[in-house]
Protein backbone atom coordinates (compact mmCIF):
# COMPACT_ATOMS: atom_id res chain seq x y z
CA UNK A 1 0.00 0.00 0.00
CA UNK A 2 2.98 2.59 0.78
CA UNK A 3 3.97 1.73 -2.43
CA UNK A 4 0.90 2.74 -4.13
CA UNK A 5 0.57 5.77 -2.14
CA UNK A 6 4.11 7.32 -3.18
CA UNK A 7 3.08 6.34 -6.49
CA UNK A 8 -0.58 8.33 -6.80
CA UNK A 9 1.80 11.09 -4.83
CA UNK A 10 4.18 11.75 -8.00
CA UNK A 11 1.74 11.11 -10.57
CA UNK A 12 -0.48 13.64 -9.06
CA UNK A 13 2.77 16.08 -8.32
CA UNK A 14 3.53 15.48 -12.58
CA UNK A 15 -0.31 16.28 -13.51
CA UNK A 16 -0.25 19.62 -11.73
CA UNK A 17 3.39 20.72 -12.72
CA UNK A 18 3.44 19.13 -16.13
CA UNK A 19 2.37 22.02 -17.78
CA UNK A 20 4.44 24.97 -15.74
CA UNK A 21 7.18 26.76 -16.66
CA UNK A 22 11.23 25.78 -16.98
CA UNK A 23 11.93 27.21 -13.51
CA UNK A 24 15.40 29.78 -13.18
CA UNK A 25 18.36 29.01 -11.31
CA UNK A 26 19.50 32.06 -8.47
CA UNK A 27 21.57 33.71 -11.20
CA UNK A 28 18.62 34.57 -13.60
CA UNK A 29 19.79 32.50 -16.44
CA UNK A 30 16.73 31.46 -19.07
CA UNK A 31 16.21 28.43 -20.48
CA UNK A 32 15.34 30.42 -23.76
CA UNK A 33 15.60 34.30 -24.32
CA UNK A 34 12.08 35.71 -25.20
CA UNK A 35 10.08 31.92 -25.55
CA UNK A 36 10.04 28.46 -24.91
CA UNK A 37 12.11 27.15 -27.24
CA UNK A 38 10.84 23.38 -28.71
CA UNK A 39 12.55 20.66 -27.29
CA UNK A 40 12.94 17.51 -28.94
CA UNK A 41 12.09 14.04 -27.87
CA UNK A 42 14.05 11.00 -28.69
CA UNK A 43 12.75 7.38 -29.19
CA UNK A 44 11.88 5.65 -26.30
CA UNK A 45 11.72 8.42 -24.24
CA UNK A 46 9.32 11.59 -24.00
CA UNK A 47 9.96 14.86 -21.88
CA UNK A 48 7.72 17.15 -19.70
CA UNK A 49 8.68 19.85 -17.91
CA UNK A 50 9.10 17.86 -14.59
CA UNK A 51 9.64 14.47 -16.14
CA UNK A 52 9.98 12.02 -18.69
CA UNK A 53 8.16 8.99 -19.77
CA UNK A 54 10.13 6.06 -20.62
CA UNK A 55 9.64 2.48 -21.51
CA UNK A 56 11.04 -1.11 -19.94
CA UNK A 57 10.71 -4.63 -21.79
CA UNK A 58 9.50 -6.89 -19.25
CA UNK A 59 7.09 -10.54 -20.08
CA UNK A 60 3.40 -10.36 -19.60
CA UNK A 61 1.16 -12.42 -17.76
CA UNK A 62 0.43 -14.59 -20.98
CA UNK A 63 4.64 -14.37 -21.93
CA UNK A 64 4.74 -12.43 -24.38
CA UNK A 65 7.34 -9.49 -24.09
CA UNK A 66 5.88 -6.29 -24.07
CA UNK A 67 6.37 -2.75 -23.45
CA UNK A 68 5.28 -1.00 -19.80
CA UNK A 69 5.56 2.64 -19.46
CA UNK A 70 7.14 4.68 -16.56
CA UNK A 71 8.01 8.17 -15.28
CA UNK A 72 10.76 9.74 -13.48
CA UNK A 73 9.82 12.91 -11.74
CA UNK A 74 12.59 15.59 -11.79
CA UNK A 75 11.11 17.03 -8.26
CA UNK A 76 10.98 14.20 -6.17
CA UNK A 77 13.79 12.21 -8.36
CA UNK A 78 11.89 9.09 -7.93
CA UNK A 79 10.27 6.54 -10.69
CA UNK A 80 6.91 5.45 -10.18
CA UNK A 81 4.98 2.50 -13.50
CA UNK A 82 2.29 4.24 -15.15
CA UNK A 83 -0.39 2.71 -12.34
CA UNK A 84 -2.29 3.38 -10.09
CA UNK A 85 -4.11 0.29 -9.36
CA UNK A 86 -3.57 -1.35 -5.91
CA UNK A 87 -1.94 -4.30 -5.39
CA UNK A 88 -1.48 -4.49 -9.22
CA UNK A 89 1.47 -6.59 -10.41
CA UNK A 90 2.01 -5.07 -13.52
CA UNK A 91 2.07 -8.06 -15.74
CA UNK A 92 -1.52 -7.73 -17.78
CA UNK A 93 -1.77 -5.79 -20.20
CA UNK A 94 -5.79 -6.13 -19.58
CA UNK A 95 -6.40 -4.59 -16.33
CA UNK A 96 -2.76 -2.72 -16.09
CA UNK A 97 -2.37 0.89 -17.68
CA UNK A 98 1.43 1.03 -17.42
CA UNK A 99 0.61 -1.24 -20.92
CA UNK A 100 -0.33 0.12 -24.55
CA UNK A 101 1.48 3.38 -24.94
CA UNK A 102 4.41 3.13 -26.89
CA UNK A 103 7.26 5.19 -26.16
CA UNK A 104 9.11 4.70 -28.88
CA UNK A 105 6.97 6.34 -30.92
CA UNK A 106 3.58 7.57 -28.95
CA UNK A 107 5.57 10.28 -27.34
CA UNK A 108 3.01 10.19 -24.04
CA UNK A 109 2.46 14.15 -23.42
CA UNK A 110 0.41 15.80 -20.54
CA UNK A 111 -1.65 18.91 -21.37
CA UNK A 112 -3.70 20.04 -18.93
CA UNK A 113 -3.88 17.20 -16.98
CA UNK A 114 -4.80 14.83 -19.61
CA UNK A 115 -1.96 12.23 -20.91
CA UNK A 116 -2.04 12.14 -24.57
CA UNK A 117 -0.52 9.67 -26.99
CA UNK A 118 -0.23 8.32 -30.74
CA UNK A 119 -0.80 4.90 -31.79
CA UNK A 120 -0.13 3.83 -35.35
CA UNK A 121 -2.66 1.10 -36.75
CA UNK A 122 -2.10 -0.74 -39.77
CA UNK A 123 -5.64 -2.68 -41.60
CA UNK A 124 -6.38 -4.82 -45.00
CA UNK A 125 -8.68 -2.33 -47.48
CA UNK A 126 -11.30 -4.16 -49.25
CA UNK A 127 -9.07 -4.35 -52.43
CA UNK A 128 -6.03 -5.87 -50.20
CA UNK A 129 -4.61 -2.13 -49.76
CA UNK A 130 -2.61 -1.64 -46.75
CA UNK A 131 -4.52 1.34 -44.67
CA UNK A 132 -2.42 2.97 -42.17
CA UNK A 133 -3.45 5.59 -39.85
CA UNK A 134 -2.39 6.90 -36.28
CA UNK A 135 -5.16 7.62 -33.63
CA UNK A 136 -4.41 10.18 -31.25
CA UNK A 137 -5.50 9.00 -27.97
CA UNK A 138 -6.51 11.17 -24.49
CA UNK A 139 -6.54 9.87 -20.94
CA UNK A 140 -5.96 10.23 -17.40
CA UNK A 141 -2.78 10.97 -16.20
CA UNK A 142 -2.12 7.48 -14.57
CA UNK A 143 -2.76 6.43 -18.70
CA UNK A 144 -6.50 5.14 -17.17
CA UNK A 145 -9.55 6.03 -19.05
CA UNK A 146 -8.30 6.36 -22.70
CA UNK A 147 -10.57 7.66 -25.23
CA UNK A 148 -9.94 8.15 -28.63
CA UNK A 149 -9.97 11.70 -29.86
CA UNK A 150 -8.60 11.90 -33.42
CA UNK A 151 -7.65 9.73 -35.92
CA UNK A 152 -4.63 10.77 -38.64
CA UNK A 153 -5.15 8.89 -41.68
CA UNK A 154 -2.39 7.25 -44.51
CA UNK A 155 0.42 8.98 -41.47
CA UNK A 156 3.03 7.41 -39.34
CA UNK A 157 4.73 9.74 -37.36
CA UNK A 158 8.31 9.55 -37.28
CA UNK A 159 10.22 12.55 -35.04
CA UNK A 160 9.30 14.59 -33.04
CA UNK A 161 9.10 18.05 -30.97
CA UNK A 162 7.36 19.70 -28.52
CA UNK A 163 6.26 23.44 -28.08
CA UNK A 164 3.97 24.43 -25.10
CA UNK A 165 0.49 22.79 -25.75
CA UNK A 166 1.50 21.53 -28.99
CA UNK A 167 3.76 18.78 -30.81
CA UNK A 168 5.43 19.27 -33.99
CA UNK A 169 6.52 16.26 -36.09
CA UNK A 170 8.30 14.62 -39.29
CA UNK A 171 5.35 12.25 -40.67
CA UNK A 172 5.75 9.25 -43.55
CA UNK A 173 2.91 8.35 -45.66
CA UNK A 174 4.69 5.00 -46.92
CA UNK A 175 3.90 2.86 -50.30
CA UNK A 176 2.62 -1.01 -49.72
CA UNK A 177 2.45 -3.64 -52.31
CA UNK A 178 -1.35 -4.63 -52.23
CA UNK A 179 -2.25 -8.21 -50.91
CA UNK A 180 1.17 -8.75 -49.78
CA UNK A 181 1.82 -5.80 -47.67
CA UNK A 182 5.56 -5.29 -48.23
CA UNK A 183 6.88 -2.00 -48.93
CA UNK A 184 7.76 -0.53 -52.07
CA UNK A 185 10.38 1.79 -50.29
CA UNK A 186 9.07 4.78 -51.84
CA UNK A 187 7.31 7.59 -48.75
CA UNK A 188 6.20 10.87 -48.79
CA UNK A 189 7.68 12.99 -46.34
CA UNK A 190 5.52 15.82 -44.12
CA UNK A 191 5.89 18.10 -41.65
CA UNK A 192 2.78 17.68 -39.32
CA UNK A 193 1.56 19.88 -36.02
CA UNK A 194 -0.90 19.01 -33.28
CA UNK A 195 -2.70 20.99 -30.61
CA UNK A 196 -3.28 19.01 -27.86
CA UNK A 197 -5.34 21.77 -25.87
CA UNK A 198 -7.68 21.98 -29.20
CA UNK A 199 -7.08 18.29 -30.08
CA UNK A 200 -6.42 19.92 -33.99
CA UNK A 201 -3.99 17.97 -36.61
CA UNK A 202 -2.49 19.91 -39.30
CA UNK A 203 -0.33 19.14 -41.91
CA UNK A 204 1.91 21.71 -42.82
CA UNK A 205 3.36 20.42 -46.08
CA UNK A 206 5.31 18.08 -47.95
CA UNK A 207 8.73 17.75 -47.62
CA UNK A 208 10.24 15.59 -49.91
CA UNK A 209 8.83 12.15 -51.91
CA UNK A 210 11.36 9.50 -52.92
CA UNK A 211 12.85 5.99 -51.90
CA UNK A 212 13.83 5.68 -48.65
CA UNK A 213 12.47 9.21 -47.34
CA UNK A 214 13.00 10.27 -44.52
CA UNK A 215 13.00 13.40 -42.25
CA UNK A 216 13.89 14.53 -38.46
CA UNK A 217 13.61 17.55 -36.23
CA UNK A 218 16.82 19.13 -36.38
CA UNK A 219 15.96 21.88 -34.15
CA UNK A 220 13.92 25.47 -33.28
CA UNK A 221 15.78 28.86 -33.51
CA UNK A 222 14.39 32.16 -34.08
CA UNK A 223 10.78 31.14 -34.73
CA UNK A 224 11.51 28.29 -37.08
CA UNK A 225 11.60 25.04 -36.76
CA UNK A 226 14.78 23.39 -39.09
CA UNK A 227 14.35 20.26 -40.69
CA UNK A 228 16.50 18.03 -42.12
CA UNK A 229 16.40 14.93 -44.43
CA UNK A 230 16.94 12.57 -47.38
CA UNK A 231 15.56 10.62 -50.26
CA UNK A 232 16.55 8.55 -53.32
CA UNK A 233 14.97 8.80 -57.00
CA UNK A 234 15.24 5.13 -57.31
CA UNK A 235 15.50 2.35 -54.82
CA UNK A 236 18.89 1.72 -53.80
CA UNK A 237 20.02 4.53 -55.14
CA UNK A 238 22.15 7.41 -54.18
CA UNK A 239 20.44 9.89 -51.53
CA UNK A 240 19.74 13.35 -52.31
CA UNK A 241 19.84 15.48 -48.78
CA UNK A 242 17.49 18.30 -48.20
CA UNK A 243 17.24 21.24 -45.40
CA UNK A 244 14.04 23.14 -44.65
CA UNK A 245 12.65 25.71 -42.11
CA UNK A 246 9.23 26.09 -40.88
CA UNK A 247 7.78 29.05 -39.67
CA UNK A 248 6.39 28.04 -36.54
CA UNK A 249 3.82 31.01 -37.01
CA UNK A 250 2.36 30.86 -40.69
CA UNK A 251 3.40 27.36 -41.35
CA UNK A 252 5.22 28.44 -44.13
CA UNK A 253 8.00 26.25 -45.27
CA UNK A 254 11.37 27.86 -47.37
CA UNK A 255 14.77 26.69 -47.47
CA UNK A 256 16.88 26.64 -44.82
CA UNK A 257 18.37 30.03 -43.87
CA UNK A 258 20.74 29.42 -41.45
CA UNK A 259 24.77 28.77 -41.54
CA UNK A 260 25.61 25.63 -42.50
CA UNK A 261 28.91 23.71 -40.70
CA UNK A 262 31.78 23.41 -42.67
CA UNK A 263 32.87 19.80 -43.89
CA UNK A 264 35.09 17.60 -42.43
CA UNK A 265 38.00 15.02 -43.87
CA UNK A 266 35.39 12.98 -44.78
CA UNK A 267 33.14 15.38 -46.41
CA UNK A 268 30.80 15.25 -43.92
CA UNK A 269 28.95 18.19 -42.21
CA UNK A 270 30.38 19.65 -38.72
CA UNK A 271 27.60 19.29 -36.03
CA UNK A 272 25.31 22.03 -35.35
CA UNK A 273 22.64 22.46 -33.01
CA UNK A 274 19.51 24.67 -32.46
CA UNK A 275 18.36 24.64 -29.15
CA UNK A 276 17.11 27.24 -26.49
CA UNK A 277 17.12 29.95 -28.17
CA UNK A 278 20.61 29.32 -29.48
CA UNK A 279 21.92 28.21 -33.02
CA UNK A 280 25.85 26.92 -33.13
CA UNK A 281 27.76 25.91 -36.36
CA UNK A 282 31.39 25.17 -37.04
CA UNK A 283 33.34 27.14 -39.23
CA UNK A 284 36.23 25.56 -40.13
CA UNK A 285 37.97 24.27 -37.28
CA UNK A 286 35.96 27.31 -34.92
CA UNK A 287 32.87 27.04 -33.59
CA UNK A 288 30.47 30.31 -33.81
CA UNK A 289 27.38 30.34 -31.25
CA UNK A 290 24.78 32.88 -32.28
CA UNK A 291 22.11 34.19 -29.53
CA UNK A 292 17.94 34.30 -29.74
CA UNK A 293 18.99 38.47 -31.38
CA UNK A 294 21.50 37.20 -33.58
CA UNK A 295 24.85 37.92 -32.12
CA UNK A 296 27.33 35.83 -32.48
CA UNK A 297 30.22 34.72 -30.21
CA UNK A 298 32.98 32.56 -32.02
CA UNK A 299 35.36 29.78 -30.21
CA UNK A 300 38.94 29.32 -32.03
CA UNK A 301 39.82 26.47 -32.14
CA UNK A 302 36.40 24.63 -30.32
CA UNK A 303 34.94 21.31 -31.98
CA UNK A 304 31.04 21.54 -31.01
CA UNK A 305 30.40 17.64 -29.91
CA UNK A 306 27.99 14.92 -32.40
CA UNK A 307 25.94 14.63 -30.15
CA UNK A 308 21.81 14.84 -29.85
CA UNK A 309 22.28 15.66 -25.91
CA UNK A 310 24.75 18.86 -26.35
CA UNK A 311 22.58 21.53 -26.19
CA UNK A 312 22.30 24.77 -24.40
CA UNK A 313 20.54 24.43 -20.58
CA UNK A 314 19.82 27.46 -18.36
CA UNK A 315 22.28 29.49 -19.82
CA UNK A 316 25.12 26.93 -20.23
CA UNK A 317 25.92 25.28 -23.64
CA UNK A 318 27.29 22.06 -21.88
CA UNK A 319 29.42 19.88 -23.75
CA UNK A 320 29.61 16.58 -21.69
CA UNK A 321 32.44 14.74 -23.70
CA UNK A 322 34.77 16.97 -23.63
CA UNK A 323 34.19 17.65 -19.85
CA UNK A 324 33.05 21.15 -20.77
CA UNK A 325 30.52 23.86 -21.04
CA UNK A 326 30.11 27.42 -22.28
CA UNK A 327 28.88 30.27 -20.35
CA UNK A 328 26.19 31.86 -23.08
CA UNK A 329 26.24 35.15 -21.13
CA UNK A 330 29.85 35.52 -21.16
CA UNK A 331 31.60 32.62 -23.33
CA UNK A 332 33.49 31.63 -20.64
CA UNK A 333 34.23 28.22 -21.13
CA UNK A 334 34.04 26.40 -17.55
CA UNK A 335 35.20 22.66 -16.37
CA UNK A 336 32.96 20.53 -15.59
CA UNK A 337 33.05 18.24 -12.21
CA UNK A 338 33.43 13.88 -13.59
CA UNK A 339 32.24 13.13 -10.46
CA UNK A 340 28.62 15.18 -11.25
CA UNK A 341 28.40 13.77 -14.73
CA UNK A 342 29.87 9.68 -15.18
CA UNK A 343 30.95 8.42 -18.76
CA UNK A 344 28.70 9.04 -21.05
CA UNK A 345 26.70 11.45 -18.84
CA UNK A 346 24.71 14.39 -20.41
CA UNK A 347 23.05 17.49 -19.02
CA UNK A 348 19.15 17.18 -20.20
CA UNK A 349 17.74 20.34 -18.45
CA UNK A 350 17.07 22.42 -15.41
CA UNK A 351 15.02 21.69 -12.83
CA UNK A 352 15.95 23.44 -9.36
CA UNK A 353 18.84 21.89 -9.94
CA UNK A 354 20.64 19.99 -13.33
CA UNK A 355 19.12 16.73 -14.89
CA UNK A 356 21.97 14.07 -15.53
CA UNK A 357 21.12 11.87 -17.74
CA UNK A 358 23.43 8.13 -18.99
CA UNK A 359 23.37 7.26 -22.11
CA UNK A 360 23.43 3.37 -21.20
CA UNK A 361 21.02 3.53 -18.91
CA UNK A 362 17.42 4.41 -19.69
CA UNK A 363 15.13 5.72 -16.61
CA UNK A 364 18.22 6.46 -14.38
CA UNK A 365 18.51 10.05 -13.12
CA UNK A 366 20.54 12.39 -10.71
CA UNK A 367 20.11 15.78 -10.29
CA UNK A 368 23.17 18.24 -9.08
CA UNK A 369 23.73 21.90 -8.30
CA UNK A 370 25.59 24.55 -10.07
CA UNK A 371 28.33 24.36 -7.15
CA UNK A 372 28.45 20.64 -7.75
CA UNK A 373 28.27 20.49 -11.26
CA UNK A 374 31.73 23.09 -12.41
CA UNK A 375 35.18 22.82 -11.05
CA UNK A 376 35.72 26.12 -8.87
Amino acid sequence: MRKFIISALIIACFLLCACGGEKKDTAGKEYASGYETAYRSPRRTSRTLNGIFYDDENEDANGLTARRVWFFDFDSMQSVILCMRPNCPHSDPSVCTAFGIDCWSGYPTVVNNKLYFFSEKREWGESGEVLVSTDVYRAAPDGSSRVKADTIDNLSVRDLATKGSTVYFTAAEAEYEDYTGVSTGYTKVYICSYDYEKEKFANLGQLAEGYDAGASVFGEYGGGLYIEGYYADERGGEWTDFRLRVDLETGEISEWDMPISSLDERGKTKPMFASGGFYGYMDGDNAVILDSEGSEMVFEGYELPDNIYAAPVNGYFFNAEAGNAIDLSSGEILELNPKAIPKYGYVLCYRDGYIIGSEVSTGEYTKVSEDELFKR
